[in-house]
Protein backbone atom coordinates (compact mmCIF):
# COMPACT_ATOMS: atom_id res chain seq x y z
CA UNK A 1 0.00 0.00 0.00
CA UNK A 2 1.17 3.53 -0.74
CA UNK A 3 1.88 5.85 2.15
CA UNK A 4 -0.86 8.20 3.19
CA UNK A 5 -0.33 11.72 1.88
CA UNK A 6 0.66 14.30 4.47
CA UNK A 7 -1.95 16.45 6.08
CA UNK A 8 -2.39 20.10 5.21
CA UNK A 9 -0.66 21.09 8.44
CA UNK A 10 2.40 18.93 7.57
CA UNK A 11 2.70 20.41 4.08
CA UNK A 12 2.40 23.93 5.47
CA UNK A 13 5.12 23.21 8.04
CA UNK A 14 7.44 21.86 5.32
CA UNK A 15 6.79 24.92 3.19
CA UNK A 16 7.50 27.26 6.11
CA UNK A 17 10.76 25.49 6.96
CA UNK A 18 11.87 25.57 3.31
CA UNK A 19 11.19 29.29 3.04
CA UNK A 20 13.09 29.95 6.27
CA UNK A 21 16.06 27.89 5.06
CA UNK A 22 16.11 29.77 1.74
CA UNK A 23 15.91 33.13 3.51
CA UNK A 24 18.78 32.14 5.80
CA UNK A 25 20.90 31.09 2.83
CA UNK A 26 20.21 34.41 1.07
CA UNK A 27 21.00 36.30 4.28
CA UNK A 28 24.34 34.53 4.67
CA UNK A 29 25.27 35.02 1.00
CA UNK A 30 24.43 38.72 1.16
CA UNK A 31 26.65 39.16 4.21
CA UNK A 32 29.84 38.09 2.44
CA UNK A 33 32.44 40.89 2.69
CA UNK A 34 33.71 40.33 -0.86
CA UNK A 35 30.29 41.22 -2.27
CA UNK A 36 30.34 44.48 -0.31
CA UNK A 37 33.77 45.13 -1.80
CA UNK A 38 32.35 44.58 -5.28
CA UNK A 39 29.71 47.24 -4.62
CA UNK A 40 32.34 49.59 -3.15
CA UNK A 41 34.67 49.40 -6.17
CA UNK A 42 31.75 49.90 -8.54
CA UNK A 43 30.68 52.92 -6.49
CA UNK A 44 34.27 54.20 -6.70
CA UNK A 45 34.30 53.87 -10.49
CA UNK A 46 30.92 55.62 -10.74
CA UNK A 47 32.15 58.42 -8.47
CA UNK A 48 35.25 58.84 -10.67
CA UNK A 49 33.03 59.23 -13.72
CA UNK A 50 30.70 61.75 -12.06
CA UNK A 51 33.68 63.66 -10.63
CA UNK A 52 35.35 64.01 -14.02
CA UNK A 53 32.15 65.18 -15.69
CA UNK A 54 31.24 67.63 -12.92
CA UNK A 55 34.68 69.18 -12.53
CA UNK A 56 35.11 69.54 -16.29
CA UNK A 57 31.73 71.19 -16.63
CA UNK A 58 32.47 73.65 -13.82
CA UNK A 59 35.85 74.47 -15.41
CA UNK A 60 34.36 75.06 -18.86
CA UNK A 61 31.48 77.13 -17.50
CA UNK A 62 33.80 79.30 -15.43
CA UNK A 63 36.06 79.65 -18.47
CA UNK A 64 33.44 81.90 -20.08
CA UNK A 65 34.11 84.39 -17.28
CA UNK A 66 37.84 83.83 -16.62
CA UNK A 67 39.32 81.68 -19.45
CA UNK A 68 42.93 82.43 -18.52
CA UNK A 69 42.80 80.73 -15.12
CA UNK A 70 41.12 77.67 -16.64
CA UNK A 71 44.13 77.36 -18.97
CA UNK A 72 46.66 77.86 -16.15
CA UNK A 73 45.12 75.26 -13.82
CA UNK A 74 45.51 71.79 -15.28
CA UNK A 75 44.12 70.29 -12.09
CA UNK A 76 40.35 70.67 -12.39
CA UNK A 77 39.80 69.82 -8.72
CA UNK A 78 42.20 72.57 -7.68
CA UNK A 79 40.39 74.99 -9.98
CA UNK A 80 37.03 73.98 -8.52
CA UNK A 81 38.39 74.76 -5.06
CA UNK A 82 39.43 78.25 -6.19
CA UNK A 83 36.05 78.82 -7.85
CA UNK A 84 34.09 77.68 -4.79
CA UNK A 85 36.14 79.80 -2.36
CA UNK A 86 37.04 82.92 -4.38
CA UNK A 87 34.04 83.33 -6.66
CA UNK A 88 34.44 85.71 -9.60
CA UNK A 89 37.75 86.76 -11.10
CA UNK A 90 37.80 89.89 -8.94
CA UNK A 91 38.46 87.61 -5.97
CA UNK A 92 41.72 86.30 -7.47
CA UNK A 93 43.98 88.70 -5.59
CA UNK A 94 47.55 87.99 -4.53
CA UNK A 95 46.50 87.89 -0.87
CA UNK A 96 43.67 85.43 -1.53
CA UNK A 97 45.87 83.12 -3.63
CA UNK A 98 48.70 82.84 -1.11
CA UNK A 99 48.82 79.71 1.01
CA UNK A 100 47.01 77.57 -1.59
CA UNK A 101 49.99 75.61 -2.87
CA UNK A 102 50.60 77.92 -5.84
CA UNK A 103 54.01 79.23 -6.82
CA UNK A 104 54.76 82.94 -6.74
CA UNK A 105 55.12 82.92 -10.50
CA UNK A 106 51.68 81.41 -11.01
CA UNK A 107 50.09 83.80 -8.50
CA UNK A 108 51.58 86.74 -10.35
CA UNK A 109 50.39 85.35 -13.69
CA UNK A 110 46.85 84.94 -12.33
CA UNK A 111 46.67 88.48 -10.99
CA UNK A 112 47.92 89.88 -14.30
CA UNK A 113 45.45 87.73 -16.23
CA UNK A 114 42.65 88.94 -13.95
CA UNK A 115 43.28 92.57 -14.96
CA UNK A 116 43.62 91.73 -18.67
CA UNK A 117 41.05 88.96 -18.91
CA UNK A 118 39.18 88.54 -22.18
CA UNK A 119 36.33 86.75 -20.41
CA UNK A 120 32.84 88.18 -20.24
CA UNK A 121 30.92 89.33 -17.22
CA UNK A 122 28.89 86.84 -15.24
CA UNK A 123 25.69 87.45 -13.33
CA UNK A 124 25.32 86.68 -9.65
CA UNK A 125 22.86 83.91 -10.44
CA UNK A 126 25.19 82.22 -12.94
CA UNK A 127 28.17 82.59 -10.60
CA UNK A 128 26.15 81.02 -7.80
CA UNK A 129 25.36 78.02 -10.00
CA UNK A 130 29.01 77.62 -11.07
CA UNK A 131 30.21 77.80 -7.45
CA UNK A 132 27.60 75.22 -6.43
CA UNK A 133 28.81 72.93 -9.23
CA UNK A 134 32.41 73.39 -8.09
CA UNK A 135 31.40 72.60 -4.50
CA UNK A 136 29.69 69.44 -5.72
CA UNK A 137 32.91 68.40 -7.47
CA UNK A 138 34.86 68.95 -4.23
CA UNK A 139 32.33 66.86 -2.30
CA UNK A 140 32.61 64.07 -4.88
CA UNK A 141 36.40 64.24 -4.62
CA UNK A 142 36.21 63.85 -0.84
CA UNK A 143 33.79 60.94 -1.20
CA UNK A 144 36.10 59.31 -3.74
CA UNK A 145 39.04 59.46 -1.33
CA UNK A 146 36.89 57.93 1.39
CA UNK A 147 35.73 55.09 -0.87
CA UNK A 148 39.28 54.45 -2.06
CA UNK A 149 40.51 54.18 1.52
CA UNK A 150 37.68 51.79 2.37
CA UNK A 151 38.47 49.55 -0.62
CA UNK A 152 42.17 49.39 0.26
CA UNK A 153 41.56 48.58 3.92
CA UNK A 154 38.92 45.92 3.20
CA UNK A 155 40.92 44.28 0.43
CA UNK A 156 43.79 43.72 2.87
CA UNK A 157 41.37 41.84 5.12
CA UNK A 158 39.37 39.91 2.52
CA UNK A 159 42.04 39.14 -0.10
CA UNK A 160 45.50 40.01 1.25
CA UNK A 161 47.40 37.95 -1.31
CA UNK A 162 45.49 39.34 -4.29
CA UNK A 163 46.10 42.83 -2.87
CA UNK A 164 49.81 42.14 -2.53
CA UNK A 165 50.12 40.85 -6.10
CA UNK A 166 47.72 43.07 -8.06
CA UNK A 167 47.01 46.01 -5.77
CA UNK A 168 43.81 46.82 -3.92
CA UNK A 169 42.00 48.65 -6.72
CA UNK A 170 42.88 46.22 -9.51
CA UNK A 171 42.12 43.23 -7.30
CA UNK A 172 38.73 44.63 -6.38
CA UNK A 173 37.91 45.34 -10.04
CA UNK A 174 38.83 41.75 -10.94
CA UNK A 175 36.57 40.49 -8.16
CA UNK A 176 33.74 42.71 -9.45
CA UNK A 177 34.15 41.36 -12.99
CA UNK A 178 34.29 37.79 -11.75
CA UNK A 179 31.31 38.20 -9.40
CA UNK A 180 33.10 37.67 -6.09
CA UNK A 181 36.20 36.13 -4.58
CA UNK A 182 34.73 32.62 -4.81
CA UNK A 183 34.31 32.89 -8.58
CA UNK A 184 37.69 34.53 -9.05
CA UNK A 185 39.27 31.63 -7.13
CA UNK A 186 37.97 29.04 -9.61
CA UNK A 187 38.79 31.00 -12.77
CA UNK A 188 41.72 29.89 -14.93
CA UNK A 189 44.57 32.35 -15.36
CA UNK A 190 43.77 32.76 -19.07
CA UNK A 191 40.32 34.13 -18.19
CA UNK A 192 41.67 36.43 -15.48
CA UNK A 193 44.18 37.82 -17.98
CA UNK A 194 41.45 39.18 -20.30
CA UNK A 195 38.84 40.19 -17.73
CA UNK A 196 37.62 43.62 -18.81
CA UNK A 197 38.47 43.05 -22.49
CA UNK A 198 35.36 41.12 -23.44
CA UNK A 199 34.46 43.39 -26.36
CA UNK A 200 37.91 43.00 -27.90
CA UNK A 201 37.74 39.23 -27.39
CA UNK A 202 34.38 38.88 -29.11
CA UNK A 203 35.53 41.14 -31.94
CA UNK A 204 38.54 38.87 -32.35
CA UNK A 205 36.35 35.79 -32.53
CA UNK A 206 34.01 37.48 -35.00
CA UNK A 207 36.51 39.09 -37.39
CA UNK A 208 39.66 37.01 -36.94
CA UNK A 209 41.62 39.95 -35.52
CA UNK A 210 44.29 39.40 -32.92
CA UNK A 211 42.88 38.55 -29.47
CA UNK A 212 43.51 40.93 -26.56
CA UNK A 213 46.53 40.31 -24.35
CA UNK A 214 45.16 42.01 -21.25
CA UNK A 215 42.09 43.71 -19.85
CA UNK A 216 41.95 45.22 -16.38
CA UNK A 217 45.51 44.02 -15.82
CA UNK A 218 46.75 46.75 -18.18
CA UNK A 219 46.24 49.16 -15.25
CA UNK A 220 48.98 47.35 -13.33
CA UNK A 221 52.20 49.33 -13.22
CA UNK A 222 54.33 46.43 -14.44
CA UNK A 223 52.12 45.97 -17.52
CA UNK A 224 51.41 49.47 -18.79
CA UNK A 225 54.99 50.69 -18.25
CA UNK A 226 56.54 47.71 -20.07
CA UNK A 227 57.40 47.79 -23.79
CA UNK A 228 54.63 46.52 -26.05
CA UNK A 229 56.37 43.24 -26.86
CA UNK A 230 56.65 42.39 -23.13
CA UNK A 231 53.14 43.32 -21.99
CA UNK A 232 51.44 40.09 -23.01
CA UNK A 233 54.02 37.93 -21.25
CA UNK A 234 53.95 40.05 -18.09
CA UNK A 235 50.13 40.06 -18.08
CA UNK A 236 50.11 36.27 -18.40
CA UNK A 237 52.54 35.91 -15.50
CA UNK A 238 50.54 38.35 -13.41
CA UNK A 239 47.29 36.48 -14.14
CA UNK A 240 48.91 33.20 -13.08
CA UNK A 241 49.97 34.65 -9.73
CA UNK A 242 46.57 36.31 -9.17
CA UNK A 243 44.86 32.97 -9.78
CA UNK A 244 47.07 31.34 -7.14
CA UNK A 245 46.61 34.25 -4.73
CA UNK A 246 42.81 34.16 -5.09
CA UNK A 247 42.74 30.44 -4.31
CA UNK A 248 44.90 30.93 -1.22
CA UNK A 249 42.72 33.84 -0.04
CA UNK A 250 39.46 31.96 -0.51
CA UNK A 251 40.37 28.46 0.65
CA UNK A 252 43.08 29.15 3.27
CA UNK A 253 42.85 32.84 4.16
CA UNK A 254 46.55 33.14 5.02
CA UNK A 255 49.19 35.46 3.64
CA UNK A 256 51.87 33.92 1.42
CA UNK A 257 54.85 36.17 0.73
CA UNK A 258 56.31 33.68 -1.75
CA UNK A 259 53.65 34.57 -4.36
CA UNK A 260 54.81 38.17 -4.72
CA UNK A 261 58.46 37.14 -4.65
CA UNK A 262 57.89 34.62 -7.44
CA UNK A 263 56.07 37.26 -9.49
CA UNK A 264 58.93 39.75 -9.24
CA UNK A 265 61.47 37.10 -10.14
CA UNK A 266 59.51 36.02 -13.21
CA UNK A 267 58.97 39.63 -14.39
CA UNK A 268 62.67 40.36 -14.10
CA UNK A 269 63.37 37.23 -16.12
CA UNK A 270 60.96 38.39 -18.86
CA UNK A 271 62.51 41.85 -19.00
CA UNK A 272 65.99 40.38 -19.27
CA UNK A 273 65.13 37.72 -21.84
CA UNK A 274 62.96 39.91 -24.07
CA UNK A 275 64.70 43.26 -23.67
CA UNK A 276 65.02 43.70 -27.44
CA UNK A 277 61.95 43.99 -29.69
CA UNK A 278 61.21 40.97 -31.90
CA UNK A 279 61.94 41.17 -35.63
CA UNK A 280 59.16 42.74 -37.68
CA UNK A 281 56.83 40.14 -39.08
CA UNK A 282 56.13 40.16 -42.82
CA UNK A 283 52.51 41.17 -43.25
CA UNK A 284 52.36 39.32 -46.55
CA UNK A 285 52.09 36.06 -44.62
CA UNK A 286 48.84 35.29 -42.92
CA UNK A 287 48.71 34.72 -39.19
CA UNK A 288 48.16 31.17 -37.89
CA UNK A 289 44.54 30.13 -38.04
CA UNK A 290 43.66 32.47 -40.91
CA UNK A 291 42.50 31.22 -44.26
CA UNK A 292 43.18 33.27 -47.36
CA UNK A 293 39.95 31.93 -48.82
CA UNK A 294 37.92 33.23 -45.90
CA UNK A 295 35.94 36.36 -46.97
CA UNK A 296 36.48 37.83 -43.51
CA UNK A 297 40.24 37.57 -44.01
CA UNK A 298 40.05 39.22 -47.45
CA UNK A 299 37.96 42.04 -45.99
CA UNK A 300 40.49 42.53 -43.20
CA UNK A 301 43.38 42.57 -45.72
CA UNK A 302 41.66 45.33 -47.72
CA UNK A 303 41.48 47.46 -44.57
Amino acid sequence: MSAEPGTTEDLQAIRTKSIQAAEQAIREASSRPDLHLVQAIQALDDTDKYLNVTSTRASEWYGLHFPEVAQMMQDTIGLCKLIAELGGRSGFTAEALKGRGLTEKKIEAMTVARDRSKGGEISEGDLKRVRALASLALELSSQRESLNGYVESQMKKVAPNVTEVAGATIGARLMAKAGGLDRLAVMPASTIQILGAEKALFRSLRTGARPPKHGILFQHNEVHTAPKWQRGKIARTLANKIAIAARVDYYRGTEESTIKAGLQKRIESIKERYKDPPPRRDDRWERPGQDRGNPRYRKQRRR
